[in-house]
């Protein structure tokens, strides 16, 4: 990850900064669309909690996905604060005796990575999970070299799938689908957050796209509740375009890096036009994740596996209003 000095002189933020800020910041993807984020200012500081009352017992006990998608809304702050004209010095896990606090960024002037990161702003309300088929367009080696360079610039590592490689891939997902549907716990959690009509938080129905008809399927199918289960069904593409993202250590901090890197690459892929979603069922089974450890790139640990393409438009899912999201000085998570 890459993190930039900060001249902390300066007022404090006004309460337009702060708004813009954490609207940014709450439009990261989360596992089950939880939002599972809380956000804290003190002048020119912002502290970044994970809120453990939407954490996933059952499908993330180790909190995993959870920092992931804690990473990737600390990635929004960070692009956010460029379009301000603001520096990020951005500290993971930076208070020991405060278990829910996750991030700590102090903004200020200074030189460094704004008009990069600042450039990724339009993507932010642009980024949508697409589990709709995609074409087959094969997605430019060009492209795929900057989606790479954006995971090594927040400190990850983005390799691509083989055609083998791809179906091994396909196949393993298929396999922890079809475990997880005799799995009580996760079904009763998934319900809680996937399916139907949703207003606020989680998966709903016009989201969950087509069932595919193919197996192995390229795309997770989330739904439990049989009537959205009996959805219409689709032919997908061919040849999925699949990449690994990985992290040179498996941890908390590791996590939070990984969400970082997650997020830029999918504003990246935004700004270029593809459409994404991921497969976590390989991630979150440890038996199948030390499957995807790639001996050939050295100690790398798998964190997402990210299925990209060109697809259609999709509607963008709910989000809960900003002020649920700030913690007041006199509030702890």
């Amino acid at each position: 990850m890459t993190t930039t000095t900060a001249n902390t002189q300066g007022p404090e933020l006004t309460a337009a900064e702060r708004e813009l800020l954490v609207r940014a910041a709450v439009l990261a993807p989360s596992m089950h669309n939880t939002q599972p984020w809380l956000f804290g200012f003190r002048h020119r500081t912002v502290e970044v909690h994970r809120d453990v009352t939407r954490e996933l017992t059952a499908e993330d006990p180790d909190g995993r996905l959870t920092l992931i998608g804690v990473g990737a809304a600390v990635l929004n702050l960070r692009v956010a604060a460029a379009t301000l004209a603001l520096r990020t010095t951005t500290v993971l896990l930076p208070d020991t005796c405060r278990p829910t606090l996750a991030a700590r960024l102090t903004l200020g002037t200074g030189s460094g990575e704004g008009t990069e990161l600042a450039g990724l702003f339009p993507s932010i309300p642009r980024r949508r999970t697409n589990r709709h088929p995609f074409t087959d367009h094969a997605i430019e080696p060009a492209v795929r070299h900057e989606l790479a360079q954006a995971a090594a610039a927040e400190s990850a590592r983005l390799y691509w799938a083989n055609d083998r490689q791809v179906r091994w891939l396909q196949h393993l997902a298929t396999d922890a689908d079809h475990a997880e549907q005799h799995d009580l716990h996760r079904i009763v959690e998934r319900g809680c957050w996937v399916g139907g009509e949703r207003h606020h938080d989680g998966v709903p129905l016009a989201s969950l796209g087509p069932r595919s008809a193919d197996v192995p399927s390229p795309v997770r199918d989330l739904a439990v509740d049989p009537a959205d289960r009996a959805r219409a069904t689709a032919r997908f593409e061919d040849h999925p375009q699949l990449a690994v993202l990985a992290t040179a250590e498996d941890s908390p901090r590791s996590w939070l890096v990984a969400g970082q890197a997650l997020q830029r690459v999918l504003l990246l892929a935004t700004r270029h036009g593809l459409a994404a979603s991921l497969l976590n069922q390989l991630i979150e089974h440890e038996e199948l994740r030390e499957l995807l450890y790639d001996p050939g790139a050295g100690p790398t640990a798998p964190q997402a596996v990210l299925r990209l393409g060109r697809g259609r438009d999709v509607p963008s899912t709910p989000r809960r209003p900003v002020e649920a999201f700030v913690l007041h000085d006199d509030e702890t998570p």
